[in-house]
């Protein structure tokens, strides 16, 4: 992932999601990237770096990669992210068909996510 700021963007899903931090650089703005384990997913965060072709998504060109996340509580994380500058694009959706419920966010860096819970 590329965002705007790798340490500021690694400390923002660390606590959105609970994940673990792995690793982090402390180096001018532009070279650092920041490692986190999201539920077993190694996720590397660099920053934007032009020189390198690394280009941050914006609001009115977000990311085309989308991330799956899969939480036990959909409704409970809903709250939870109410406090960190999102967008909800579609909102909390039950589909029979698969037996899940699902819901997409933009985040503040302009990455989106489908959150599912799996229903049993």
């Amino acid at each position: 992932m590329v965002a705007t700021n790798a340490l500021e963007a690694g400390e923002y899903y660390k606590e959105m999601f609970n994940a673990k931090e792995l690793s982090k650089t402390d180096l001018e703005k532009s070279m650092n990237e920041f490692r986190i384990d999201l539920d077993g997913v190694e996720i590397k965060i660099l920053d934007e770096n032009a020189e390198f072709g690394l280009v941050a998504p914006t609001k009115t060109s977000p990311s085309s990669m989308w991330l799956n996340y899969i939480t036990d509580d959909i409704y409970k994380f809903e709250e939870k992210i109410k406090f960190f500058d999102v967008e909800v694009i579609s909102p909390i959706t039950r589909f029979v068909e698969t037996n899940a419920i699902n819901m997409v966010f933009m985040d503040k860096f302009n990455h989106i996510f489908v959150v599912n819970e799996l229903l049993k």
